[in-house]
């Protein structure tokens, strides 16, 4: 097999695994309840109004280690430079996503304070579940 048939095959087993696990992707997404993707873009709403009042002094509660995870977690979310490029469709957000989630769920005890502090009811951010 010549160097060019072995690159072109290549591509094309890339580009049938890229699509199997974009399918795979697109049915786990058709499972997820609407709400949890409102709860999530309300959460990064949160976080850039934590991160707005920190970065102007009005908030001090936070310790460094969140306000620099949430940071960057949210520039790896708005920033099209990472891991999966954002324009390989649903692959590119579910990893944004992802870490996200990862983050907002090891900050949240920081993020439920914050409520308490501004002064907004958790319910719409986190559920009904009271945690720490």
């Amino acid at each position: 097999m010549s160097s060019a048939t072995s690159r072109v095959a290549g591509a094309a087993g890339d580009a049938l695994g890229m699509a199997w696990r974009g399918a795979a992707i697109a049915r786990h997404l058709k499972r997820v309840d609407p709400r949890r993707l409102a709860q999530f873009a309300r959460r990064v709403r949160l976080v850039t109004g934590l991160l707005t009042d920190v970065g102007s002094r009005r908030y001090r509660r936070v310790p460094w280690k969140t306000v620099g995870a949430l940071s960057a977690a949210l520039a790896y979310f708005l920033l099209p430079v990472d891991a999966v490029p954002d324009v390989i469709p649903l692959s590119g957000f579910l990893d944004d996503a992802l870490v996200l989630g990862m983050v907002f769920g090891a900050a949240e005890s920081d993020l439920r304070a914050y409520c308490a502090w501004a002064g907004v009811d958790p319910t719409p951010y986190f559920g009904t579940d009271d945690v720490g």
